[in-house]
């Protein structure tokens, strides 16, 4: 049998363990047993060797923080056991070392935390409570003199735990502050051009451009918890952390700024510097780092966990702004701006699709991040502007086109005089501009359905606002001043584009039947609405293409297999509450592996694609759901439909589908058939399982009798 050396062993830190808790547990039944040797109070030397010792080891608890490292728990029982063990040797309950206590509970309270104090008091006290006496009156008397001294422990104990508290959550808010200042500044170097170094004056004072920079970081937080948090559910993952690039004194790091995860061990604060971790490798080397089968220890040295927690995916992926949207001064390089993170308890979790959703992502979250940029220069400009904080504060949470497009109408109007006003956005070959929402203070007769094609083409060549007025000799307006005979009753009229980075997005449109109604300074607040706009519009379409990828599918378009059970699942639900009947066709592309090995698979494809459109084009828009069940099926939920109605859908499905000529290389003619099953709720089937079964079990029958039909199921089959 092996010999194990003393210095493994104590290399082992299980063995450190139990041995201290032996030592402890030895210490607790000798303290509390009482039988210590008893030295008298006057014995000077022992009592000076013990205040000594004890000063020196507090002295040490405080110097190395012992109190606040791994093992303080094993440090703080041993202390308390050895500090009662000197206090029965030096006089018992008379000992002057019983002062100690307090002095031990304050250490405990503001090095380690503050339930520690109470420890300190109830074990100190429940070891004191031990002590034998012989004499009956002597016991008598000991006994009142330790509920007095044990209750002034808890009170002591009790307040020191509030003073801690208070000092520990000042300590939290001052270093939370001093964070925000610190980015506030960044943001400031990274959003205002050197040309806004302008003099203070009673609009710029430096605490009002500080106290702006400090509001729209805090939005930005908001906005990218918000952000990482729908991620998380769609995705979905256990945890998503962002970590935000800053600057932390003279150096760059990662700051954890935003979470959503299922765990309630994720720490709040979290600085990394580059190259550190596994999250900062990804931040120095600029490339995504991936790790399908996450080891034991690298999980547990996670740095955004405030305990070990299982992890079997990781991913940190870098966030960078385009060249688009970087600043000029960096010339035109993409630029870092943080990390994404996200794990998985499973291992091989991220594959090709779920790395392209994260790709998806991490384009928004760089959006956002340069949307608060702009947002920053725009307020710190306008600031007193109610109007322009109130809509910037709706476009934080709204994540949908429409409500974005209404709140930028309504605010349009508000901040700047006009009797009508719209907003157009680019279509088609991006030459067009479709006019989306429109205000008028008195109703048009007619209403223009786009922006005017000259306007227009003067929008995306320039790139800039509009302030024009009835007569206005401006050169770079002289072909649009011809032709002002468009503009009707109105005399003067003010536009901004909606840009994201070079791309035009739309236009923000405001009319006035009053000559010379917009100034410069309505032309900076309107630009101010329209760099909003277009992040709002630019941030909603990215949360709608990330939810399509999530449940559409990529090659049909309509939607996918997890979509179909969830709504499946919602409309038997409705179906059931309110007594409606409701039909499920499940249907097959007849011969389709045959057709791939004649035609090829790129031509299965085609097919594919044109058969969900056709049952597209014939199913009830807004009402029935059609969705990719699998290779060549489609399952299709029929809301209100009885047996009955259902069969008959199905049939005009497959007819139309039947009529259809495929075309292949501009020269063959095919056609291609679908057989079809359905059943019904709550006919054939009241649960979902069931019902998916039968109507599989119809198409079955189906296939049976020749395919190229609809077969509704019977009890029979």
């Amino acid at each position: 049998m092996a010999l194990v050396s003393p210095v493994s062993w104590f290399s082992n830190q299980k063995a450190l363990k139990w041995l201290a808790l032996s030592v402890i547990a030895a210490g607790l039944l000798l303290a509390g047993s009482g039988i210590c040797i008893n030295h008298p109070i006057e014995n000077t030397g022992w009592m000076v060797f013990s205040w000594l010792l004890t000063f020196l080891w507090f002295f040490l608890l405080i110097r190395f923080k012992i109190l606040s490292g791994p093992n303080r728990v094993f440090f703080l029982l041993g202390t308390i056991v050895a500090l009662n063990l000197l206090a029965q040797s030096t006089g018992r309950e008379q000992s002057p070392l019983v002062l100690a206590v307090f002095l031990l509970m304050g250490i405990a309270s503001w090095e380690g935390d503050a339930k520690y104090g109470f420890w300190v008091a109830i074990l100190f006290s429940l070891l004191e409570a031990f002590y034998p006496q012989e004499d009956y009156s002597l016991q008598r008397h000991s006994n009142l003199v330790l509920y007095l001294r044990w209750a002034t422990f808890l009170v002591s104990a009790f307040f020191l735990a509030r003073v801690v508290k208070t000092r520990k959550e000042k300590e939290q808010l001052d270093h939370h502050l001093e964070s925000l200042k610190n980015e506030a500044v960044q943001l400031a170097s990274d959003a205002e051009p050197s040309s806004f170094n302008v003099p203070k004056d009673k609009l710029l004072m430096e605490e009002g451009r500080l106290s702006a920079r400090m509001g729209t970081v805090m939005e930005l937080e908001e906005s990218l918890t918000r952000q990482l948090t729908l991620f998380q559910k769609t995705l979905p993952v256990h945890t998503a952390v962002f970590f935000l690039l800053t600057t932390v004194g003279e150096k760059k790091a990662l700051r954890l700024r935003a979470f959503s995860s299922e765990s309630d061990s994720v720490a709040s604060d979290v600085t990394i510097l580059p190259g550190e971790t596994l999250i900062g490798l990804a931040a120095k080397e600029g490339r995504k780092v991936l790790l399908n089968q996450m080891p034991v220890e690298s999980a547990k040295a996670l740095p955004y966990y405030l305990k070990p927690s299982t992890v079997g995916s990781f991913l940190a992926y870098p966030i960078y702004l385009d060249q688009a949207q970087s600043d000029p001064r960096l010339g035109g390089e993409s630029e870092l701006v943080g990390v994404l993170v996200l794990d998985h308890p499973g291992e091989e979790y991220f594959s090709e699709p779920q790395i392209g959703l994260v790709e998806r992502f991490g384009k928004l979250l760089a959006d956002t991040i340069h949307g608060a940029r702009v947002m920053h220069f725009s307020k710190t400009k306008t600031r007193n502007l109610h109007a322009l904080y109130e809509v910037s504060h709706s476009f934080s949470t709204l994540l949908e086109m429409g409500p974005v497009l209404e709140t930028a109408l309504k605010t349009a109007k508000e901040i700047s005089p006009c009797d009508s006003a719209y907003i157009a956005l680019v279509e088609g070959d991006g030459k067009k501009f479709r006019i989306i929402g429109r205000w008028d203070k008195v109703a048009a007769r007619e209403k223009a359905d786009f922006l005017e094609d000259d306007l227009a083409a003067w929008v995306l060549e320039n790139k800039r606002p509009i302030r024009y007025t009835r007569g206005q000799k401006d050169k770079s307006l002289l072909a649009f001043s011809k032709k002002e005979g468009m503009l009707g009753s109105t005399q003067s009229f003010l536009l901004t584009p909606l840009l994201v980075g070079e791309d035009v997005l739309g236009v923000i449109r405001l009319n006035s039947q009053t000559q010379d109604a917009y100034q410069e300074y309505d032309q900076d607040v309107l630009m101010t609405l329209g760099n909003q706009t277009a992040m709002a519009l630019k941030n909603a379409w990215n949360v709608q293409d990330i939810q399509d990828m999530a449940t559409r599918d990529g090659l049909t378009g309509v939607y996918n297999h997890r979509y179909f059970q969830e709504k499946l699942g919602e409309e038997l639900a409705k179906a059931e509450r309110y007594n409606k009947d409701l039909s499920l066709a499940l249907l097959d592309v007849d011969h389709f592996k045959k057709f791939n090995d004649s035609y090829g698979h790129q031509e299965g494809d085609k097919v594919l694609k044109i058969v969900s459109q056709i049952i597209q084009n014939t199913i009830r828009n807004k009402v029935d759901t059609v969705a990719r069940y699998g290779g060549e099926e489609f399952a299709i939920v029929l809301p209100e439909a009885d047996g009955n109605v259902g069969r008959e859908l199905a049939d005009r499905v497959r007819k139309n589908i039947e009529s259809h000529l495929f075309e292949n290389n501009g020269k063959t003619l095919y056609r291609v058939t679908v057989s079809i099953g359905v059943a019904s709720y709550p006919f054939d089937a009241r649960e979902q399982k069931s019902l998916i079964q039968l109507a599989d079990k119809a198409l079955y029958q189906c296939k049976a009798d020749g395919r190229n039909c609809v077969r509704k199921f019977t009890a029979q089959d």
